[in-house]
């Protein structure tokens, strides 16, 4: 049978539509695309894109996409509060702050990963983060990264003064009075500026002194005796012993504060773990850099820091959740976490390795880190936590500026908090 010129074209056309079909079906059963949402640096998201590739290979059947999100955590947190509201189902896995979960959990954005975890895998994460992870008795994330706040110090200059690092904040206040008179720095550098790093600083700071914002009951103990002497101290670093920059409470954050350090103006910064690697880079500050605890305050036995690590949760809207699964468990995999650690200098959530000899040689200060776990703080696990930290946030600002005394910061602190306390109780 001779076909026509027609109909050989019109056959054509019906054999790539049937091309198409087929592609087409067996694409969506197949690749099982995801979508992984983070924001990160650019080393993270080099890395991250390594790993995906991994995964790739691993899983051919499954594509994921990585959607970079703009670096800023305020930035992030908009963007799932509008994309989550909205019930979407655009994205699979998230990266999301330790201090979303119990908000996005509440909310019932957040896939239960209880069924998806086996017991004895998820015993070997952290002790901390069954306090982070857990809402209500379930749990909603698995810990990527830990981060907690340290100490680094210029070892240089103490061995030049023969001076061992500080144990106690009023003894951290002396060493930077005595040093500073003779070395062009600042003494202490921190995260002052009205922002989320502000209230880890605070955290840190009444800790060391005892003090809480919410007690093991529940209530709220923000306006306390050594929350006031904590936060009086935070004021007096920078306007009565002048160890601290002027524009703390306007400019310092983590970056500006790294930045003044490793361009040789400070002696003391409180930073994150991944501040030792930069440090390390650095051809002007290598070998001159060591890292502690946190001080405590005298009298006080431990020093205290805050927990602030990032990890993965599932889309409770997601239509690929089993697929999702596999790369949360891939990238959260003891493997994956000590190339994390090695490459960007994370604290990592798996508790093995912490003895790993190898990553105990790159990064020393792992040692301090898994001291640290035991006396840790954790920003109050509530799903009206964002609402908890503006309040802290302005008026610790408000103190660290000269705008109002700690004692009647704390007091508004109170009460604005247990306001919010009942609003949230009732409804």
């Amino acid at each position: 049978m001779k076909l026509t010129a027609k109909q050989i074209i019109l056959l054509s056309v019906y054999i790539l539509i049937g091309f198409w079909v087929i592609y087409t079906f067996t694409r969506t059963k197949n690749a099982g695309e995801i979508v992984l949402s983070l924001g990160a640096g650019t080393e993270e998201v080099k890395l991250v894109k390594k790993l995906i590739h991994e995964f790739e290979q691993k899983n051919p059947l499954i594509k994921v996409t990585l959607n970079i999100l703009p670096a800023p955590t305020d930035q992030q947190h908009h963007h799932y509060l509008t994309t989550l509201g909205a019930k979407s189902a655009d994205i699979d896995v998230m990266r999301i702050d330790t201090i979303w979960i119990a908000e996005f959990a509440a909310a019932g954005w957040l896939e239960s990963l209880g069924n998806y975890i086996p017991a004895e895998d998820a015993e070997s994460f952290i002790p901390i983060t069954d306090k982070t992870n857990i809402y209500n008795n379930t749990l909603y994330a698995i810990p990527w990264n830990a981060n907690i706040g340290l100490l680094y110090y210029r070892k240089d200059i103490l061995d030049k003064y023969n001076i061992p690092p500080p144990d106690t904040w009023e003894e951290l206040a002396d060493i930077c009075t005595k040093i500073t008179a003779f070395e062009p720095m600042y003494g202490y550098l921190w995260q002052g500026k009205q922002y989320e790093g502000l209230v880890c600083n605070f955290i840190e700071f009444i800790g060391s002194n005892g003090g809480e914002v919410f007690d093991t009951e529940g209530n709220v103990v923000v306006n306390s005796p050594q929350n006031r002497k904590a936060l009086d101290f935070m004021h007096d670093v920078i306007w009565r012993y002048h160890i601290s920059p002027p524009n703390t409470p306007s400019e310092l954050m983590e970056e500006s504060s790294r930045h003044l350090f490793q361009q040789g103006k400070g002696l003391f910064l409180r930073n994150w773990t991944y501040v030792w690697d930069l440090c390390q880079r650095d051809p002007a500050m290598r070998g001159k850099v060591g890292v502690t605890r946190l001080p405590r305050f005298a009298g006080k036995e431990d020093s205290t820091s805050v927990y602030a690590g990032w990890h993965l949760a599932l889309n409770a809207y997601s239509r690929k959740k089993e697929q999702a699964w596999k790369l949360i468990n891939f990238l959260a995999s003891q493997r994956v976490q000590k190339e994390l650690s090695s490459t960007l200098s994370w604290a990592p959530t798996r508790a093995a390795l912490y003895k790993d000899p190898e990553l105990l040689q790159k990064l020393p200060f792992l040692t301090i880190v898994e001291e640290s776990l035991n006396t840790i703080q954790i920003r109050p696990n509530l799903p009206y936590y964002q609402w908890i930290s503006d309040v802290i946030q302005k008026h610790v600002s408000r103190v660290l500026s000269n705008q109002t005394s700690s004692e009647q910061a704390l007091q508004t602190i109170q009460t604005k908090i247990e306001y919010m306390q009942n609003e949230f109780t009732q409804n």
